[in-house]
């Protein structure tokens, strides 16, 4: 199996995404009393949200490796690019003492869910 997007699927799947993950992070930062977020993390959000999305074109450069090591490898380049991403932004704007780790966090267990999406899908579409 690939992951294929049309430039238009990916553009809705990046608003999707970006929508499902603002309207969380609203309701969580209500729920712990903090009433504001910044333009910027906003925006941030969207271009670490973009770069997921449209890094799923490398899953085409490797057709014949298993989905798992192509997973892998996918994980490994665009969580490097999101550290560069936040190293250079902190020529921009101050960074939170926990910028690297928050990144991390923020990323890694969306990146989770959407690989065992996939691979779940691919399980049962060869069946």
């Amino acid at each position: 199996m690939r992951i294929k997007l049309s430039g238009r699927n990916a553009l809705i799947l990046i608003c999707v995404v970006y929508t499902l993950l603002t309207v969380t992070s609203s309701i969580y930062g209500l729920a712990v009393g903090r009433t504001t977020d910044t333009h910027v993390h906003l925006l941030m959000r969207f271009l670490i949200t973009a770069i997921g999305i449209g890094s799923i074109l490398i899953f085409n450069l490797f057709p014949r490796w298993h989905l798992v090591g192509i997973f892998a490898l996918h994980y490994g380049l665009v969580m490097g690019f999101l550290l560069i991403v936040v190293w250079a932004s902190g020529f921009f704007i101050d960074l939170h003492p926990d910028a690297y780790r928050d990144i991390f966090l923020n990323f890694t267990p969306v990146y989770l869910v959407v690989a065992a999406g996939f691979l779940i899908k691919d399980k049962y579409k060869k069946r």
